[in-house]
């Protein structure tokens, strides 16, 4: 296993949507993860915030990050968000790919695609999130439908670019839930994700590209979604919106990210 640095990202959806609630949290969190470094850490605030979290995180180790772009970098796209103006203000990461996109918004895997092409030509950091829309036992149909999915979504991606890529396993089904996916089914998927990408980019490429886990991720689940070699980290919503808790998702990462093994 490559030392890959785990990953906790958290997106806000549209939980947080007034500049003084949301840069209150960042403050809040900056005091609680001050002297974190073991960990990357990145927000996802809702489209109006991201300017006000960002102006609070500026220069810290919290990055800031949009939860969707346009295809394109400019153009008659009502409405939408460019990624120039996420890298105008220093953002670094995008999350691409979430079920809601691809489900409520008909987001096509084409057009996923050219968003994640689009933002490795920019030196944005990709999160594409991929998944299966129902809880299913057969292990060989999820596979299928991950496969597909990465297929389509990193369709004419430069093997050299691969690495820059996060990867996060979110199935729909576990999304805003009362629990998340079990445990050794996530490191199963997650070992799978890694084996495709091996295929796709070869060894090199599949040691280093980092996977982490999104769906119902509590401080409570975390440590052992993380205790596996397949695993780099997670991607938080409902259950981080309290600073504190966010804050307690990633120290357990930090505290269990060299403990991995397998079940």
């Amino acid at each position: 296993m490559e030392d890959r640095k785990p990953v906790v990202a958290m997106s806000w959806a549209m939980q947080q949507n007034t500049q003084e609630k949301a840069q209150k949290f960042a403050q809040e969190l900056l005091s609680l993860l001050k002297k974190e470094n073991q960990v990357e850490k990145i927000l996802f605030p809702s489209m109006g915030m991201i300017y006000p979290v960002a102006h609070v995180l500026k220069g810290t180790e919290i990055a800031i990050g949009a939860q969707n772009i346009a295809p394109v970098a400019h153009g008659f796209y009502s409405g939408e968000y460019s990624v120039e103006s996420l890298v105008d203000i220093q953002g670094k990461y995008v999350e691409l790919g979430h079920w809601e996109r691809r489900k409520l918004f008909h987001e096509t895997e084409e057009a996923i695609n050219q968003k994640v092409r689009l933002a490795l030509d920019k030196n944005v950091t990709p999160i594409l999130c991929v998944g299966e829309l129902a809880e299913n036992g057969n292990v060989q149909m999820v596979h299928d439908y991950i496969y597909r999915q990465l297929w389509n979504d990193l369709y004419k991606v430069a093997s050299q670019k691969s690495t820059e890529i996060i990867i996060a396993y979110t199935p729909m089904w576990a999304v805003g839930k009362s629990r998340a996916s079990n445990v050794p089914h996530i490191h199963e998927v997650g070992t799978f994700i890694r084996q495709t990408i091996v295929e796709f980019f070869g060894e090199k490429a599949g040691n280093n590209v980092r996977i982490i886990y999104g769906g119902s991720v509590s401080p409570e689940n975390a440590r052992l979604i993380v205790r596996n070699e397949n695993i780099d980290g997670v991607l938080v919503g409902r259950f981080g919106s309290e600073p504190a808790r966010f804050a307690e998702v990633v120290h357990v990462v930090a505290e269990n990210n060299h403990k991995k093994f397998d079940f």
